[in-house]
């Protein structure tokens, strides 16, 4: 019988994937113009990147079990349309900008994943994209990408 390898590099391997690939999709990020406080647009995506790196790191050193076919189902269509969400969040970021991206994706996705009405789901995105505006660009400074249509009004 073959031993069980251990998937943790492999999905660690994954995961830096995913952070290298969005470290270098900021490059692509509008400069923000000196001497505006805060961080730039591409500073705190920037930092979520290390940090993934970082647990992808951690991840890859530590010891795991082989999945059984038990413990990872099949993944359905709403699966993969959730993930087909998550791609297509890029761009209509670049459209929208990411204070029009954020409602839009969550409520899709919450469509996706059903059991609740568009107004609970609309009220709640924008319940969180006002608390992300809150944070990140009255607390925080932040200069976030507008979008082309952000852009056209003046954004």
């Amino acid at each position: 019988m073959r031993e069980a390898r251990n998937p943790n590099p492999a999905i660690a391997a994954s995961i830096a994937a995913v952070a290298a690939i969005a470290f270098a999709g900021t490059f692509w990020f509008d400069p923000v113009p000196p001497g505006l406080p805060g961080l730039g647009a591409a500073d705190f995506p920037r930092l979520i990147c290390l940090v993934l790196f970082g647990l992808a790191a951690l991840l890859a050193l530590t010891q795991g079990q082989a999945p059984s076919e038990d413990d990872a189902p099949r993944l359905d269509g709403g699966a993969w349309a959730v993930f087909g969400a998550c791609a297509l969040f890029v761009p209509a970021l670049e459209i929208l900008g990411i204070w029009g991206a954020i409602p839009l994706y969550l409520v899709i996705v919450g469509r996706i994943w059903g059991g609740v009405s568009v107004v609970t789901l609309g009220l709640n995105a924008a319940g969180l994209t006002l608390a992300l505006w809150l944070v990140f660009s009255k607390i925080f400074r932040l200069t976030l990408p507008t979008g082309w249509l952000g852009a056209a009004l003046g954004g």
